[in-house]
């Protein structure tokens, strides 16, 4: 069966046959799509190509994984990649300086964030409470500019 499969695509067009076996760097396709009847080809040979496809399973694969490959690259492009690394707390970080300059000690700031927040979770999902220690670092993280600066 497989050579059914590669006798239809050695029958098909140079920038068909590309196509289907997912070299879609080929120059001739956009030209030959863009032609009369172009995609009304593509379509009609994909549609054949797909029914010979059931009858042999290694070229079934193979196409399976180039389209899923393709999908998602497409369904990707453009989206921003996940940032690696711990989630940034600049959020808890300006809750701890503005009590800060509200004039709570840092063992006051952790007691009120830890009210606030009772539920905190670190990520192998342990309780995880401020101390005064935390939020020193938290507040020694990413000052900004001082009010008096701006």
């Amino acid at each position: 069966m497989a050579d059914r499969c590669e006798e239809f695509l050695a029958k098909q067009e140079p920038w068909i046959r590309a196509i289907l076996k997912g070299e879609d760097e080929s120059a001739d396709i956009l030209p030959a799509l863009a032609q009369t009847g172009g995609i009304d080809a593509l379509n009609k040979a994909r549609d054949e190509y797909e029914q010979i496809l059931k009858q042999c399973r290694w070229h079934l694969a193979e196409y399976r994984k180039q389209l899923a490959k393709n999908g998602a690259e497409s369904a990707l492009r453009g989206v921003p990649s996940v940032p690696s690394g711990a989630p940034r707390e600049d959020t808890l970080a300006r809750e701890a300086r503005e009590l800060e300059q509200a004039g709570l000690s840092q063992s006051q700031i952790a007691a009120s964030l830890n009210s606030k927040y009772p539920n905190r979770k670190d990520r192998k999902g342990n309780k995880k409470a401020f101390t005064a220690e935390s939020i020193r670092k938290l507040l020694g993280r990413r000052r900004g500019p001082s009010p008096d600066k701006i």
